[in-house]
Formats: structure tokens, C-alpha cells, sequence
């Protein structure tokens, strides 16, 4: 079915409507008469910066602040200060350095940003001013908008600027930002450059050492016409993450006694000791041809390969409250939670679930073709590109092991009529902390009081996404007082994603797995796990052989011994093609400069699906009118006043847009996605301040407010709904339960920012970021925005002379709302120590060590409904050893 759907609110429409026509009116009145200019003023962006040489971290930080300082909008920037040696590790760990710029860590390393009170998935990447294609290798999580930063390496960047307001002429999407990555072109490097580097890598959970390397060859012609530049990294490392968690939504499942006094039992499904231990190989390539047979001519083609290899095993020692016979000892809180209880032993309540997938990847490829022409008084750009991703989960294995003495050889043994009991199941627990486990019987070190009971979620889950688009700019210079350019721009764009997933499990467990028990399977015991926490924890207990393990699978699934079921559920696709027009206009005065401009883009959306096994196709279309104005005032020499204002837009996460509904008739009820949604929309505006009192100092402060529309929420509404009913007349009282955008949204927010270098070669960097982020659900109830503290700080110290570069770095951030594996928890402040020092051995010779979480901070959260804990997160510390030298 296809229909067409206007997603701006009345009241919105008509705002930007006005914004637009008074843009429009303002960019038409302008005198278009062409200047003559110089040709290299025409070469100028907008952001007419000084060249500054860049060597060393005062050097980097420098040519940052430079960027930022003659920007015409509120940018940021982090530039590295040689080939290969940008200031982190990460490009995520870079960001999280930036005022208003905090990050989301599942397994380790940084995976995403939040930017200015927003969600991860409302900010956008670009590489080099485009979209880059992005999947996941998580098989479990919703299908977002989110570009995971685990598969960038920070080898090939040169750069990294964060737009927190945008112009007409940068791509839409960004709800708090657009960070673009900018990559290295061979006319811009010496002749026969050459850089090679080589890695130790090493994380404190797992004692292994893997090795890296990276280069980049570049060459160009003496004419400085042509030009090649080659450049290849691998790194590994061998990490992950040690959780004492809980599984499942909390629930009430044993009810209260009243002949014995004794209170209900509240909690989750199961209480964990996960052991996550991944093998990671990234590894990133480009190759770039750059050719400029005129002066004012020039072509580029890049193509780059980004790829992530993460087999992982993932153990699990489980206490399952959830399927014991009965509770003893319970004390809740005032909230109703059980934070301590007595669960009496039955079948299967207590679970060794070790998760072996060995076959995890996600890759990007990236084609780009660009060329520009500059004339006496224009320029002329166009870009044609497509960029292709798949990630996923290919194949993997799930088991179960129970106490021995349980009954039976499955759960469901059909020997056992009359159900299966334990006597080794019992277990006592306390959730006022880290969780504390005493099992009352069952020694979780010896692996012959288990055995194999249950074999399932051999699924596969694969991730596509497909980019393509075309884009034309024309820009002319001005000869009038006020406006000294105006450009125009088309770009046509279409996206396809998609998700397929696939069940694969044996036809019975009896039988499936020879000599069951686990002492069978064993390569021995986990010791010294969760060493930040302390108490009677679960950090003890057998382990799966991982290889023996999967050698035994492997084998299963080329004898085709595993019958595989479509899981459509969570197979579905999003097609989009999207039109976008802009036009803008740079302005100038003697203490002024800046840009105003336009963005129309139009969407059309097709989101395809299965609910009860019944293919749904869905088709909407929906337009957006984004007006945008940046200024900055000179006041002095040193000081800039900023004021920015603009409408923006971000489309919704892939998972909620599948259409169809799954219908339970008898009930009365349905539940799925929503393929009408429509995009966030917000109109912000922001307020700053910087202060430049030395070559490299800077005082800045900002503020900023955003209005936010179409804020989604899952939500219950009784709908029409053909079949959803015991008989016809119910169907139109049918209780469907989907993501709705009937929800709003408000962020206010402070940065600022303070940093200096002393002439003795001492220098700081720190900043504070203030948010009040907060979505008002459709009944009123508000909530914080998830992902988003209210306090962040970050905050460095360094020391560089001829011979060292040294830096230690802190970074701290409030609380926040994250999401569990089931429901939404709190989690407390975090903060993280990092530190590096560079010694220059040679002329050309560089020796680094780095290290990443020094402290081994963990992440704690509790259930925002009950109090009671969700987890506690090691990532462990990470160490690099590396030497570079440059030719």
C-alpha cells in the first residue's frame, strides 16, 4: 500500500514556511553582480583560515582552535599532528574530548556519540563530506541509524570536525550534530612520502599480546599534477568485557504469603556472571588518485575499505530466579524489589550459557569520485559515490549446562510426565550492589556437575546497507556590500537496508551431544573475574572449551544436522530516495561574517516486513523545509561573538519503521512496528563566546536550546484493525501497541571550554558541558533523554619538548539512562584515566605507549523502576606499544 504523508506538524510547518519564504526573500534581493576577485579568493571556503604547520600537540591543538576560530558556524575539530599519529586511539575516544560530546561504550571501546542532549543515532558521520554505509555485528540489538566508531581506525584521518549547528550546504539528518572525517590526498603531501608503524596491543582482562601495523606510501609528479597515495592498518586486540548483570525484565514470580508474612518476590528473570572475551582485527585501506591538469582543475577518487572481524565468546554463569520452585528470606525495598532472597532448587534453575560466534564481521566500502572547476568569479563542484556495508552474526552456537543431578536430558524430557526436579538448584542472592551469589550446594569449579540440556539460537542475522548518490554545486562570488557569495546545490540520494535473520537448531537435544558431560567439553576454570568488585561474588566457576566447542558445531553445520527456519520477526527492509536542493549565501561586514541559507529535502520511504507470516510493504513520502543562519561577530582581535539558529531534522531507527502487526485475535490486542513514522524534527538556536588570548589559548563559553518534535515512544492506542478480535465488532477496539511520534522533546545546555600553553612546554585542555535533556511522553510523564548526563568534564594536561610529548587525559560524565536487556536503567557517573607519552628517538623515528582505562573503571546501573542492580561493567585496561618512522 502506498500513501503519502506530510510528517511537519501544522504549527511547525508554518514557522519554517515563514523562516523559508523570509531566507528566500532576503537571499533574492541580493545585487548578483558578479566581482572580479582573485581566483584564489574564489579558491577560499568559507572558513578562511590561517595555514599553520602542523608539528607536536601544541601545534595540533592549534591548528584545531584555528579551525574553530574562522569558522562562519559553532565548529569543532581535532587534527592530528602528523600522518599517523592522531591524538587517540579511537576516533570516539577523540571525540569524547569535545565540550558537548559525551560517548557510549557497550564492550570497551567507544561505538557512539551523543552530541548536545540527542540520542547516538540523531548525530550523523560523514567521510569527507558524504554518507558512509554502516551495519552492526550485534545480533541481538535493534537495527539504528547509529555509524558504530568500532570500525574506523583514526590512521587514515587527518582531521575530525563537529558541526554542532548546521549550514544549508552540509548534508541534513543531525539532530545534535554532524561529525565529518577528513582523509589525506596525495597533492597535499611531499613527494615519496612514506610512513610505516608497528603495535603491541595488550587488554588487562585476557593475558595475550597481538601485534599491528599500519602504512601509507604517497607520490606525486614533479608538476605536482598527479598524484597516488596508498595506506593499509591492522590492529588487534584481544578484550571485552567481565558483567555481574541481571537478564530479563523484572517481574513479580512468586507472589507474597500472607499466612507467613513473607513478601512477593520482585526481580529479574536471572542473575549473571558473564565472562565476554573477543579476538578483534580491524583493519582500514584507501587509495587515492588525485589529478589537477590545470590550475584551477582538479579530480579526486578515493576508494576505502573499512572491516571488523570480532569473533567472540561470550560465557555466562546464571542463577535463575526466575524458574525456581519457591523463595525464602525475602526483603524488598521501599521501591517493592527483592534485594536479598533464598530460591529453592528446581530443574534449570541455576544455567551455565556460554555463546560461541565465530564468524562476526561488519565491513564498509567507499567509492568517490570528485572533481571541481574554479573560474574568475565561480565554482563548480560535483560528487558521484556509493558506499556498501554488511555486518552481522553468521554462525553461532548457544547451550545450555545444569546441574547434573537435575532430571532428564533435556528441559521438556517427555521420560519425565510429571515434570523435572533439582536438588542442586538452589542458590541465595543480594542486589543491594554488585551482585553477591552463595549457591547452596552446586560447586560451579567443577565441570562434572554439569551437563548439556538445551541447544538453541543458532542464528544468523545479516546486516545490509546500500548508498548511492549524485551532487552538483555551483557557487559565484559578489560584488556587493553585504553578501560576497552565493551557491546552489542538488543531490539525489538512496539508501537500502536490510535484515535478515535465520534460526538454525538440531531436531532434539537428546542425543545431539556426545559424553554430555561438561567435564567433556572443559579446558578448565575461570578464575579472578570482576576483580573491581568486591563480596561474595561469582568469579569462579568452569568453562567451555571455546575450540573443541566449535570445531564440534562447525562440524554440525556441514552435515546439515541443524534445520534452519526464516525468523521473520526480524527480517524486514528500509528503502528511502531522498532529493535534497539547498541554497546559501556567505555575508561580511567589517566586524562581521557569516552564512544564511536554505535545505529542502524530500523523502520518500518504503519499509518492507512479516508479521504472523504475512509479507506487509508500506510507502510514505515526506518533505522538510530546514532555513539556517550562522553569525559571528569580531568584537576584537581576540574576541567572537556567535549566534546561530536553524531547523533540523532526523530520520527514525530502521527496527521501528517495520510494518505489520502481529495480532493476538483472542485477546483483543497487536503489537509491531510503525512504518509512519515520522523523522525528529527540532528548531534550535545557539549563543556564544570566545575569547583567543594567545596563539594557542582559548576561553569559550555557548548555550544552546532545542525545541524537539515526533519524539517516539512505544505506546498502547486502540486502532481498526481487521481480525484483531474474537469476533468482527472488536476489530475496531483493537489495543495496539507500536512506536507512535506523539512525544516532544526540550535540551538546554552550557559548554565551556578553557585551555593554554605555557611557554615551559606545559599546556592543559578542559572543558564542562551542562544539559537539561528531557522528552514529555504523550500521558505528560517526562523522562531524560537516553544516553545524555546532565554534568560532563574532560580535561587534559600535557608536556612536549625536542626530545617527548606526554599527555594524561580525564574524562567524567554524570548520570545517565542507558537501556538493559530488558527495560531502561540508570547508570551511575563514570570516569576514565587515559595517558600517553611519545619519544621522538630520531629525526624520524617515533616510540609511543599508550594506555586506555587505567584505573579500570567499571559502569553501574540500576533498574530505574525498582532500585535494585542492573549491572556492573569491567572493560579492563588497554595498552599500546608502537614505534613509526616516516621517510
Amino acid at each position: 500500500m502506498s500513501i503519502t504523508m506530510k510528517t511537519t506538524p501544522k504549527r511547525r510547518f508554518k514557522i519554517n514556511r515563514v523562516a523559508a519564504l523570509v531566507t528566500t526573500s532576503l537571499l533574492a534581493s541580493m545585487a548578483i553582480t558578479p566581482s572580479v576577485y582573485a581566483q584564489q579568493q574564489l579558491a577560499q571556503d568559507d572558513q578562511q583560515m590561517e595555514t599553520i604547520e602542523v608539528r607536536g600537540i601544541r601545534r595540533s591543538l592549534e591548528a584545531s582552535m584555528n579551525t574553530k576560530r574562522f569558522a562562519n558556524a559553532v565548529v569543532d575539530a581535532i587534527t592530528s599532528e602528523d600522518i599517523g599519529k592522531f591524538p587517540d586511539k579511537n576516533i570516539g575516544d577523540a571525540l569524547q574530548r569535545i565540550s558537548g560530546v559525551t560517548v557510549d561504550r557497550q564492550y570497551g571501546e567507544v561505538s557512539g556519540v551523543t552530541i548536545r542532549g540527542t540520542a547516538p543515532e540523531q548525530s550523523r558521520v560523514l567521510l569527507n563530506g558524504q554518507s558512509v554505509a554502516s551495519t552492526s555485528w550485534y545480533d541481538l540489538g535493534p537495527a539504528t541509524r547509529t555509524f558504530n566508531m568500532e570500525l574506523l581506525s583514526a590512521e587514515q584521518v587527518s582531521a575530525v570536525e563537529v558541526y554542532k549547528t548546521p549550514k544549508a550546504s552540509i548534508e541534513e539528518g543531525a539532530l545534535g550534530g554532524t561529525v565529518d572525517l577528513t582523509t589525506r590526498q596525495p597533492l597535499d603531501l611531499d613527494t615519496n612520502t612514506l610512513m610505516v608503524s608497528a603495535e603491541l596491543a595488550r587488554g588487562s582482562l585476557y593475558d595475550e599480546t597481538d601485534a599491528g601495523g599500519a602504512f601509507l606510501a604517497s607520490w606525486k609528479d614533479e608538476q605536482e599534477r598527479f598524484g597516488i597515495l596508498a595506506s593499509y592498518s591492522i590492529e588487534q586486540l584481544t578484550s571485552g568485557r567481565h558483567v555481574l548483570e541481571s537478564i530479563g525484565s523484572y517481574y513479580e514470580y512468586f507472589a507474597a504469603d500472607p499466612d507467613t508474612g513473607q513478601e512477593s518476590t520482585v526481580g529479574a528473570w536471572a542473575i549473571g556472571s558473564q565472562a565476554f572475551r573477543a579476538e578483534r582485527e580491524r583493519t582500514s585501506a584507501q587509495l587515492t588518485a588525485q589529478f589537477a591538469p590545470t590550475d584551477n582543475t582538479g579530480f579526486v577518487l578515493d576508494y576505502f575499505r573499512f572491516e571488523l572481524d570480532n569473533p567472540h565468546v561470550n560465557h555466562n554463569f546464571l542463577t535463575v530466579g526466575g524458574r525456581g520452585s519457591g523463595s525464602e528470606n525475602v526483603q524488598n525495598n521501599a521501591l517493592g524489589g527483592t534485594e536479598q532472597a533464598t530460591i529453592t532448587p528446581a530443574y534449570a534453575s541455576i544455567i551455565y550459557n556460554p555463546v560461541v560466534r565465530n564468524a562476526v564481521n561488519m565491513k564498509a566500502d567507499v567509492l568517490n569520485l570528485s572533481g571541481k572547476y574554479i573560474g574568475d568569479t565561480y565554482e563548480v563542484s560535483a560528487v558521484l559515490g556509493q558506499s556498501t556495508s554488511d555486518g552481522g552474526t553468521q554462525f553461532g552456537a548457544s547451550s545450555w549446562w545444569i546441574p547434573a543431578t537435575d532430571e532428564g536430558d533435556k528441559i521438556g524430557d517427555p521420560a519425565f510426565e510429571n515434570g523435572q526436579n533439582s536438588t542442586d538448584g538452589g542458590f541465595s542472592y543480594d542486589a543491594t550492589g554488585p551482585y553477591q551469589v552463595w549457591l547452596s550446594s552446586l560447586d560451579a569449579t567443577d565441570a562434572s556437575q554439569f551437563k548439556h540440556a538445551q541447544e538453541a539460537n543458532f542464528q544468523t542475522t545479516v546486516q545490509e546497507h546500500d548508498i548511492r548518490y549524485a551532487q552538483a554545486d555551483i557557487k559565484w562570488l559578489l560584488s556587493g556590500d553585504l553578501f560576497t557569495s552565493i551557491e546552489a546545490g542538488v543531490k539525489v540520494n538512496s539508501s537500502e537496508f536490510s535484515r535478515v535473520a535465520i534460526h538454525r537448531n538440531p531436531a532434539d537435544v537428546i542425543g545431539f551431544v556426545p559424553n554430555g558431560n561438561l567435564s567433556n567439553w572443559s579446558d578448565g576454570v575461570f578464575t579472578d573475574l570482576h576483580s573491581q568488585s568486591s563480596g561474595h561474588i561469582l568469579d569462579s566457576y568452569a568453562k567451555l572449551d571455546e575450540d573443541q566447542w566449535w570445531d564440534f558445531i562447525s562440524g554440525k553445520y556441514e552435515a546439515g544436522e541443524l534445520i534452519e527456519t526464516s525468523a521473520l520477526g526480524d527480517t524486514f527492509g528500509v528503502d528511502e530516495d531522498m532529493l535534497a536542493l539547498y541554497v546559501q549565501s556567505d555575508f561580511s561586514g567589517e566586524y562581521f561574517r557569516g552564512n544564511v541559507g536554505l535545505r529542502y529535502v524530500d523523502t520518500e520511504q518504503t519499509s518492507s516486513g512479516y508479521a504472523d507470516g504475512q509479507a506487509f510493504k508500506e510507502t510514505v513520502d515526506y518533505d522538510n523545509w530546514l532555513p539556517s543562519i550562522n553569525i559571528a561577530f569580531d568584537v576584537s582581535d581576540d574576541v567572537i561573538v556567535r549566534a546561530a539558529a536553524s531547523s533540523v531534522m532526523s530520520r527514525v531507527n530502521y527496527s521501528d519503521l517495520k510494518p505489520g502487526l502481529a495480532i493476538q485475535e483472542n485477546f483483543g490486542s497487536a503489537n509491531g512496528g510503525n512504518p509512519y513514522l515520522k523523522p525528529y524534527e527540532a528548531d534550535q538556536a545557539d549563543l556564544g563566546v570566545e575569547y583567543y588570548f594567545t596563539e594557542a589559548s582559548l576561553f569559550s563559553a555557548a548555550a544552546f536550546v532545542k525545541q524537539i518534535d515526533n519524539v517516539v515512544f512505544l505506546t498502547e492506542e486502540v486502532e481498526f484493525v481487521d481480525g484483531c478480535g474474537a469476533q468482527p465488532s472488536e476489530y475496531d477496539s483493537c489495543r495496539v501497541t507500536r512506536p507512535r511520534s506523539n512525544g516532544d522533546g526540550d535540551v538546554t545546555g552550557l559548554e565551556l571550554q578553557l585551555q593554554h600553553t605555557f611557554a615551559n612546554g606545559f599546556g592543559f585542555v578542559s572543558n564542562y558541558t551542562y544539559v537539561d535533556s528531557e522528552t514529555t511522553r504523550p500521558d505528560g510523564a517526562t523522562e531524560m533523554v537516553p544516553g545524555v548526563s546532565e554534568n560532563s568534564f574532560n580535561g587534559s594536561l600535557f608536556y612536549e619538548n625536542d626530545h617527548i610529548s606526554a599527555r594524561i587525559a580525564y574524562n567524567w560524565r554524570s548520570e545517565w539512562i542507558g537501556v538493559g536487556a530488558a527495560q531502561a536503567v540508570r547508570n551511575d557517573d563514570y570516569q576514565q584515566w587515559d595517558a600517553s607519552i611519545v619519544w621522538h628517538a630520531m629525526e624520524n623515528l617515533d616510540i609511543s605507549l599508550e594506555g586506555v582505562n587505567l584505573t579500570n573503571e567499571v559502569i553501574q546501573s540500576y533498574d530505574t523502576n525498582y532500585d535494585l542492580t542492573q549491572n556492573t561493567i569491567e572493560f579492563g585496561s588497554r595498552y599500546y606499544l608502537s614505534a613509526s618512522y616516516k621517510f
